[in-house]
């Protein structure tokens, strides 16, 4: 029973939930970039015909989620800013100054999740303002998707540097 206990533990850098968690997360944002699945994104890249289901299918999608992105942006985006900024300021001043572990795995979670939010904001607006064409909407996905790649690596080693520090500062020497 204990077992089971520390297996279901949520507070703790070691936890298999908590490297679950990151590798869905990482999975997720790595698939759905701009809200588009990127298999379709692939589909509408091999399609001979310009005019193709999957290549209308797909622009029709990343238009979409240009328009909301910037939509929300437009209307919250100050509130969105200015809420996200203090709680994960207030997230990484608990984890790193009160040793609060939950805290800090929060912050190696969420700290790269918003830089990828960052980067999909600066990159729906940079689409919305020009007139791209179909495969320059794609390209722009494709790119977006590498370097919601490099966020996660970055992300996924900075958890196991959190979690090499938190049990280094937590185990005293012999």
């Amino acid at each position: 029973m204990d077992d089971l206990r520390r297996l279901m533990d949520f507070d703790s850098l070691w936890t298999l939930w908590f490297w679950i968690t990151h590798v869905m997360a990482w999975s997720l944002t790595s698939h759905f970039t701009m809200g588009v699945p990127f298999d379709m994104v692939v589909q509408a890249n091999r399609e001979q015909n310009k005019n193709g289901p999957w290549t209308t299918h797909c622009d029709a999608m990343i238009r979409a989620s240009i328009f909301r992105l910037n939509a929300v942006f437009d209307r919250f985006g100050t509130a969105i800013v200015a809420t996200w900024s203090f709680l994960i300021a207030s997230l990484a001043t608990s984890g790193v100054f009160f040793q609060i572990e939950f805290a800090l795995a929060l912050v190696t979670l969420l700290g790269p999740l918003t830089i990828i939010f960052s980067l999909t904001t600066w990159q729906a607006r940079r689409m919305g303002a020009a007139d791209l064409s179909p495969a320059g909407l794609r390209d722009g996905v494709r790119r977006l998707r590498f370097w919601n790649q490099v966020c996660g690596v970055v992300g996924i080693v900075l958890a196991a540097t959190a979690a090499v520090w938190n049990i280094a500062r937590t185990v005293t020497p012999i």
